[in-house]
């Protein structure tokens, strides 16, 4: 494949060196499951792109441990501190920097400096994170959804002096910190939301009687339904690399466009392609998505309202369409719509059909008592949508940042 720098004039003390040159590169793999001694009782770090999901790019613990034997009798090599991880599969381009001693799943290729003293893992991690867009914006369009390690050792890097790259580091660093304390509040408030959910869903508003259901106990004015009684779901729309286009085509929204409850247009693809009208979103329907690689993304979901309608979505998405959609938008937010997603999915599915779906069952109260449910929980939404499209926007200026510094089109040392 052709490299993913594009040619470009280097700046005054810099130097364009092959990854290969800079660093070694290390390809993961995963020991056998059915070997019990490789996993049982291990305390060896081995990570997944689930990790950086669950704990984000810096990286202090992981969630899964290999064993001593595994390390010994496979090919599975122990990657140092201030390795940087890039994705070349699958979840092609993620990017992150292991604080610790750890081992990755095949997915991964470590990448390790051959010399920190010229090289920070920093800038390397920053630099990666770079070339990670490139490969993201690459995938689903163009046939790239690997890059072997032999690939990835000719990939060019621009390399500036010691000092400048400390610079640099520290810049996009003190980005980084400020989309994480953006990241704090909205955790924050997303707990306050959980628990008046909670509240809400199972007591109601001013309820003295109750019943039980399948559900535990509801108001006894309240029904527990099943979502396919009450409403409709529509699987999204299948295309082809070769129909897609540029931003002339129509947008399909994908899961990537799923933003924890409300639509965001940072990674868009757009197809030239017949769309039945079935499959085009329309206000007040609820984007679900219902298929996807990494099963912890199953079920995120956005309501669409009238700045998103009008556009297709997906074959790993879907449209729910019913009259109580306000409500059930909340719903599926709850714990009451991921467990039952929890319990479907099981230990092989890694997909909601149409006819599970159709089976979950929610709680239903009477019209009014649904609007005043919705609305104690949408002034909650608001607090929370301010502080992500703030996060969204420092995002892009990191973006912007990256392009800028990375590339020395932007100086920010006089002289070195």
């Amino acid at each position: 494949m052709r490299g993913l720098i594009e040619k470009q004039n280097i700046p005054s003390g810099w130097q364009e060196k092959k990854l290969g040159d800079i660093c070694d590169i290390v390809n993961g793999s995963t020991p056998k499951r059915s070997v019990l001694e490789y996993w049982d009782n291990g305390d060896i770090p081995w990570f997944t792109v689930d990790d950086i999901r669950s704990n984000g790019r810096i990286v202090s613990k992981t969630t899964q441990s290999i064993t001593d034997k595994a390390l010994k009798d496979t090919s599975i090599k122990l990657l140092p501190k201030n390795s940087v991880l890039l994705c070349c599969t699958a979840s092609l381009g993620e990017v992150a920097l292991t604080k610790i001693q750890l081992t990755t799943n095949q997915q991964f290729n470590g990448l390790v400096s051959k010399d920190a003293q010229s090289l920070l893992p920093y800038y390397l991690f920053y630099s990666a994170q770079k070339f990670g867009e490139k490969l993201k914006s690459k995938s689903g369009k163009t046939t790239i959804n690997f890059l072997s390690v032999g690939s990835l050792s000719k990939e060019k890097v621009l390399i500036p002096p010691i000092k400048e790259q400390q610079k640099i580091a520290e810049i996009l660093g003190t980005m980084d910190e400020d989309i994480a304390k953006t990241q704090g509040v909205i955790e924050v408030t997303e707990k306050l939301k959980r628990g008046l959910m909670q509240e809400l869903f199972t007591r109601g508003v001013g309820h003295t009687k109750f019943k039980e259901t399948e559900l535990g106990e509801i108001p006894a004015e309240w029904e527990a339904v099943k979502l396919g009684d009450i409403g409709t779901n529509y699987i999204g729309l299948t295309y082809s690399p070769k129909n897609v286009t540029d931003a002339t085509g129509a947008l399909v929204l994908r899961s990537s466009n799923v933003q924890d409850g409300y639509i965001s247009y940072m990674d868009n693809v757009y197809v030239d392609s017949n769309i039945p009208e079935h499959l085009i979103a329309k206000k007040g329907d609820i984007l679900l998505c219902t298929r996807n690689g990494s099963r912890n993304l199953i079920g995120k979901c956005a309501f669409i309202d009238e700045n998103s309608a009008g556009h297709s979505f997906g074959a790993f998405m879907s449209v729910y369409r019913t009259k109580h959609s306000d409500f059930i938008f909340q719903v599926f937010l709850s714990d009451i719509f991921k467990n039952q997603i929890n319990k479907f999915l099981g230990a092989t599915i890694n997909q909601i059909t149409n006819s599970s779906l159709n089976s979950f069952v929610v709680p239903l109260p009477p019209a009014e008592e649904q609007k005043e449910i919705v609305k104690i929980l949408s002034a909650v939404d608001e607090k929370i949508l301010v502080n992500k499209k703030l996060k969204e926007k420092l995002t892009l200026l990191k973006k912007g940042l990256m392009q800028d510094l990375l590339s020395g089109k932007v100086r920010i040392l006089s002289s070195t």
